[in-house]
């Protein structure tokens, strides 16, 4: 079997707390342009949208491992860059697959992406709000784009079902039954010569160039709120750390409460920051109703667990808002006690006034 593809590699920089798109003009030299979803036209309508379009540029090819990659940048108003780094193939299957997985286990692809990050960086560092050390998450699609001699999506399970599962999981042995099960359970065909396979890192998209490109962006998409929320995790972390290391149990004793006003000043800050960067990276895509595409991300959102993510950081967000409460109440409680000893040195001043006067 002859097949026409590409292994597409995603790697996703979280870098700043927002990226003011506006600002930018060009990366890299090229162009930007706003990067609208593309779906391919359904009998149902569109449901996926971004109200706020990322900005993407397409930078000269590089080469990688002896092939030349198209790269392309895509950067998120919430924060994020994500590099793609794009390797055609064409030949037979088994090549196919020995290509895939090679690229896939060698450090090139992550090599490549960071150099092509850092010359990004330079150009957008104007446009950042907020910048920190870069949170990476990686996510790579097989792309089939056409197979010769023409094959059904339910041929292609039925017959290549351990070469599609080796190709999620990048393995060269055959997998178990069970395995594969799991690996091929959330799969999605519009018509009988169409494939989509998702896993938590890697899918396989066997479909026309625009499709393959939409749902490509839709996974991308997800992928780049799986990084948000892990920058938002490492955050909260890192806050909690700092919230033990101070002691908040012990009474703190300052003129006015002032340390522990001060600390629950920052402690809200950090609530209401979090808050606002999730709010701003979970409605970056609207979704409505039941469509095909919507149907896929749900499932990307799944595999990659950013339901759990998101209690996490809730449940790291109430031990904060806690804490929060408890340091404002003793910063209040300072304020009172300060209050009340004024309160009774005016009154010692006065009766002491009174008393050197009767005596005169």
């Amino acid at each position: 079997m002859e097949v026409a593809g590409s292994l597409r590699a995603f790697f996703l920089y979280d870098i700043a707390d927002t990226i003011d798109l506006r600002r930018l003009r060009s990366v890299g030299g090229e162009g930007l342009a706003p990067a609208h979803l593309r779906l391919r036209q359904h009998s149902s309508p569109a449901y996926l949208e971004f109200p706020t379009p990322p900005l993407v540029a397409r930078l000269p090819d590089a080469p990688i491992a002896g092939r030349q990659a198209e790269r392309r940048v895509k950067l998120f108003d919430y924060g994020v860059v994500s590099v793609r780094l794009s390797i055609p193939f064409s030949g037979e299957w088994s090549g196919f697959i020995e290509f895939a997985n090679r690229l896939r286990t060698t450090t090139d692809l992550s090599a490549a992406a960071h150099r092509t990050m850092r010359e990004v960086h330079t150009d957008i560092a104007e446009a950042l709000d907020e910048p920190h050390d870069p949170l990476i998450e990686d996510y790579f699609i097989i792309e089939i784009e056409t197979l010769d001699p023409p094959t059904t999506a339910e041929t292609l399970e039925r017959e290549r079902e351990n070469d599609l599962g080796a190709l999620l999981l990048a393995e060269s042995q055959a997998l178990s039954k069970t395995n594969l099960a799991t690996l091929l359970r959330e799969r999605f065909s519009y018509f009988v010569d169409d494939l989509t396979i998702v896993q938590w890192d890697a899918a396989i998209i066997y479909d026309r160039r625009e499709s393959a490109e939409a749902i490509g962006d839709i996974l991308e998409f997800a992928n780049s709120q799986l990084v948000e929320l892990r920058t938002y995790d490492a955050l909260l972390d890192r806050e909690l750390d700092n919230i033990y290391a101070m002691q908040p149990g012990r009474r703190i004793r300052s003129l006015l409460g002032r340390r522990a006003a001060e600390q629950a000043g920052s402690l809200r800050y950090i609530i209401v920051d979090v808050l606002e960067l999730i709010d701003r990276s979970s409605n970056a895509l609207k979704i409505i109703g039941d469509a095909y595409y919507a149907r896929i991300y749900r499932a990307a959102a799944a595999r990659l667990a950013l339901e759990d993510w998101q209690r996490q950081i809730d449940r790291k967000l109430d031990s904060v808002g806690e804490i929060y409460r408890f340091l404002n109440d003793q910063a209040r409680g300072g304020r009172e006690q300060f209050l009340e000893i004024v309160v009774i040195v005016l009154i010692v001043i006065e009766v002491v006034i009174g008393v050197l006067t009767l005596r005169h």
